[in-house]
């Protein structure tokens, strides 16, 4: 609490010492006036240094560029003092810190830029540093053309229109950032590359139409704004303000057209003075933006084939039991309304209810692996079986009970291949260690004389694997399959 009570102070002292040198008849007031922004450049980097020790680990390197942008500052700052302290008057006989600001600029825009979330951000994030470092050269080799040398004023929309884009960079930045952390810093750019494009322009318009020093003041505006900023505690105001997903796409698109654009741009007016290494500087622009969507089509076109195989895996856990690996009850369910739909005029539609006797007692006697190990075996043959059918599907509904359907058969011949399963597990012998496994199983037919409904087809056997059960199990029961309807008991000689 105490650095956010102090901090404007400082800096509203500095201004006050900015004034009264601008005021001052000193010979040494360009001296002066360049040390007290350094003072101010000097305090902005210790609290942005603050900034890096408290943020979370995956900013600390936005904080960072924020850091080596002021400290590019501070050197052409410096540049600056030392040829005022052998020219007064400033005329840049020692030194030239556009150099320095170019390079500041880039600072800000590799923050702008900067999304290491994923290996794909991590890749494009370092094509848009070598466009935006690309641009900075370009804009610095712009600027030291002689023939601007003479046109003052040329110059001067060439800075505004970069410091221009790096506000507008960072602001399309900012709409586009989710999590509120980075949207703090994200709105702290934005804030000072505002901040300073605005004072910039005016500071260098303002020197053209007065001799006094007092523009010299326009200099400190941003570094106390992002002083403050760097001081305070997170705003509350940032939590309330979340972008939507139409403006989280469209930054995400914004954002490496318009470095393009800009650095193309820069090639542009460099061409007027140098037209081969301005036509080259548009074509290593070109060529290192197709390579970056190259690289977002190859990483969607994975993502996809990924989330292809994540799709099929998912319907298959949803449709499949775990432990049997056959269809569960919403997998057969749908295979059964499929095959009901496909054999409405086929020879016909088989559904039997098949149930393990005394599993309760089996699991009981013998642990619940054994009760899993019966129930994988059953599940295993019902399967096999049903495979040799070619339109057959098994599933398991319940605990021990598993449902087969069979589209496309005739009533005996599907009684004969049920009772054939039945008779296999009950003429098995068992293992030394577990008793053999019986089967009780009811069946309902949907054929060319009778299509009840699929619920009614399943209830009816149901009925009939209960009426199974009541006869004495290990045994297969057909619902209706005497005149009366009343169900009837296939024993095993009584099999086809």
């Amino acid at each position: 609490m105490r650095i956010q009570r102090w901090t404007p102070a400082l800096y509203v002292g500095l201004i006050a010492a900015q004034t009264a040198v601008a005021l001052s008849p000193s010979l040494r007031r360009l001296s002066w006036s360049y040390a007290i922004v350094l003072a101010a450049i000097a305090l902005t980097v210790l609290l942005c240094a603050r900034r890096i020790r408290l943020a979370v680990p995956h900013n600390k390197p936005l904080w960072s560029l924020l850091l080596f942008s002021l400290l590019a500052r501070g050197s052409a700052m410096a540049l600056l003092l030392f040829d005022s302290l052998e020219n007064a008057e400033g005329t840049l006989i020692m030194a030239d810190p556009t150099l320095w600001f170019c390079i500041s600029s880039l600072g800000l825009i590799a923050a702008a830029a900067y999304d290491p979330a994923t290996p794909l951000l991590r890749w494009t994030t370092a094509i848009d540093w070598l466009i935006g470092g690309l641009a900075a050269a370009l804009f610095y080799g712009v600027t030291r053309q002689p023939e601007l040398a003479r046109e003052p004023a040329t110059l001067i929309i060439l800075f505004d229109i970069l410091d221009g884009f790096v506000a507008c960079f960072a602001g399309i930045r900012l709409l586009g950032t989710r999590r509120v952390d980075e949207r703090r810093f994200y709105a702290v750019l934005f804030v000072i590359t505002l901040t300073d494009a605005v004072a910039a322009a005016a500071h260098n318009r303002l020197l053209f139409v007065t001799e006094s020093y007092l523009p010299e003041l326009l200099l400190l505006l941003p570094l106390a704004c992002l002083g403050v900023l760097l001081a305070r505690r997170r705003p509350q105001w940032l939590r309330n303000i979340r972008p939507t997903t139409t403006l989280r796409r469209l930054s995400v698109s914004a954002r490496p057209m318009a470095l393009c654009l800009m650095t193309c741009a820069a090639a542009v007016m460099l061409a007027r003075f140098k037209p081969v290494l301005g036509l080259w500087s548009i074509v290593i622009t070109l060529v290192l933006f197709v390579g970056r969507a190259t690289i977002v089509a190859w990483y969607q076109l994975s993502v996809e084939d990924q989330l292809r195989r994540l799709r099929r895996s998912l319907q298959h856990a949803a449709t499949h039991d775990p432990l049997t690996r056959i269809r569960n009850r919403r997998g057969i369910f749908q295979w059964m309304e499929r095959e009901y739909r496909m054999t409405r005029h086929d020879d016909g539609l088989c559904v039997a209810m098949i149930d393990v006797d005394f599993f309760k007692l089996y699991n009981d006697r013998f642990g619940h692996q054994a009760g899993d190990e019966c129930l994988i075996r059953v599940g295993r043959a019902l399967a096999d079986a049903s495979a040799t059918l070619g339109r057959g599907a098994v599933g398991r509904i319940g605990g021990e009970e598993f449902l087969v359907a069979i589209g496309g058969i005739d009533r005996v011949s599907a009684i004969h291949f049920l009772n054939g399963i039945r008779a296999a597990f009950a003429d098995g012998q068992a293992d030394q260690d577990h008793a053999a496994i019986t089967l009780s199983m009811g069946v309902a037919f949907a054929d060319g004389h009778t299509w009840p409904s699929l619920d009614v087809l399943l209830r009816r056997a149901d009925e009939a694997l209960y009426a199974a059960k009541s006869r004495g199990r290990n045994r297969v029961v057909v619902h209706g399959f005497m005149e009366d309807g009343e169900p009837f008991s296939v024993s095993r000689s009584d099999t086809p």
